[in-house]
């Protein structure tokens, strides 16, 4: 392999991870200018049920993001895409997206948003997993774990599925209880990624010792 292959490889994990922090950065520093703004959390009832949901669910997507990034790149090596170098980008538009829309008033689109994110996270760490296995560096993970397909990401592609599907419906058609059910299914797929993240973080730290 050339010079400029290894260098890149090299290279990858601090190019990436400094990107990303400072656009999450930014991305926190408008967090939270848009929840001092929120007064709806104050009003009680289902505005404050649902903004609430909300704010606890963008801060804790941020912070998923961030996680998921970091378990990638500092675990596995591989030659970077200019798809690697501009998916953060995207990632940061959504984000400022989200929070933007923020608020009970516009939960349809805020959804569809939260989809994006969620379908973009699943096609990255397809991308990004499938080139980590061609390296042999990181043998000492994937010798262990069969490859892996789009049944894998079930779960995942089964969250962007119903986030789409609610947000366009509420998009037209105001329902609590159909935005509450899916803001449900946002935490629930929040809890098992981190749970799905740590696992495979402690599997690859055995496998490498």
């Amino acid at each position: 392999m050339s010079k400029q292959a290894d260098r890149a490889k090299e290279l990858l994990p601090a190019v990436m991870l400094t990107l990303l922090s400072m656009i999450q950065a930014l991305a926190l520093e408008f967090y939270w200018a848009q929840l001092i703004a929120s007064d709806f959390l104050l009003d009680g009832g289902w505005p404050a049920l649902l903004g609430g949901l909300q704010v606890v669910v963008v801060l804790w997507g941020i912070l998923q993001v961030w996680v998921f990034y970091v378990s990638i790149v500092l675990r596995f090596t591989w030659l970077p895409s200019l798809e690697d170098a501009l998916t953060p980008f995207f990632v940061g538009l959504l984000e400022f997206g989200m929070i933007e829309t923020m608020q009970p008033d516009y939960i349809g689109i805020w959804l569809l948003l939260m989809g994006g994110i969620f379908a973009l996270m699943v096609m990255t760490a397809r991308r990004s997993l499938v080139r980590a296995r061609r390296e042999p560096a990181n043998a000492y993970f994937f010798s262990q774990v069969e490859l892996g397909t789009w049944r894998d990401f079930k779960e995942s592609i089964a969250t962007v599925i119903v986030l789409v599907v609610d947000g366009i419906i509420l998009c037209f058609w105001s329902s609590n209880g159909l935005a509450l059910f899916a803001l449900a299914v946002v935490i629930l797929a929040l809890g098992y990624q981190a749970q799905q993240t740590y696992h495979y973080w402690l599997h690859s730290i055995k496998d490498e010792s």
